[in-house]
């Protein structure tokens, strides 16, 4: 836009060189009325009738008229010049603003765009902490359960294995009979060889067990 402002007042001198042309334009239609006058009355030489006589002093005034055509063709032509070079920036400065406008929208309806997702996300960073508070909840829960799993087969254990408690021993049954407890908790709770432990440690000892024996 500093180059459009620039050829502005460059087309601003030029309309002034022009408004002189025209004056200019004015005085030579004068001029030319002169010189068509000094044609006009050229008369032929006494030696050949092709020939003409003319002064010195016509010669100089068709010279001069001569330079001022010159000098007038070359202004109008550099200010029209400049007049087509305005008129194609013109129409590119238009095209570019257009452009302008459209690619304005675009960057709005991203901005948009990018706002929504910016609340979603934000939305879903607080299901994602409210997720995350209550795993450690469930942690917790999970690891008293596990305490408390761990302090009912110690005991079963122990009053069967060691106390020779039969009334411990029938309740043992009942719940393995009943499903509640499985082969591994079954075996714990009868079983002097096994020792006592949560569900994670047994199942890290058969991974690390299987792993071994994957060696061999």
């Amino acid at each position: 836009m500093g180059n459009y402002r620039e050829i502005k007042k460059q087309l601003a001198k030029k309309e002034q060189e022009l408004e002189k042309a025209n004056t200019q334009t004015k005085q030579l239609d004068n001029s030319s009325k002169d010189i068509n006058t000094i044609l006009n009355n050229l008369k032929p030489t006494l030696m050949n009738k092709n020939n003409m006589v003319i002064s010195n002093e016509d010669v100089q005034k068709i010279k001069n008229y001569t330079e001022d055509v010159k000098d007038i063709t070359k202004t109008v032509r550099s200010v029209n010049d400049l007049n087509m070079a305005i008129k194609d920036f013109e129409h590119s400065a238009f095209e570019i603003d257009k452009e302008n406008r459209s690619l304005k929208y675009e960057i709005e309806l991203k901005d948009n765009e990018i706002g929504s997702l910016k609340n979603e996300l934000s939305t879903k960073d607080k299901i994602i902490s409210k997720l995350q508070t209550e795993k450690e909840k469930l942690k917790q829960e999970l690891q008293k359960f596990k305490g408390f799993w761990y302090s009912i087969m110690n005991h079963f254990h122990k009053r069967i294995c060691y106390d020779k408690d039969n009334n411990y021993k029938i309740v043992s049954d009942d719940l393995y009979k009943n499903g509640i407890f499985d082969n591994n908790n079954n075996e714990i709770a009868n079983n002097i060889a096994r020792r006592v432990t949560i569900p994670d440690e047994n199942k890290q000892n058969k991974n690390k067990k299987k792993n071994n024996d994957t060696r061999f």
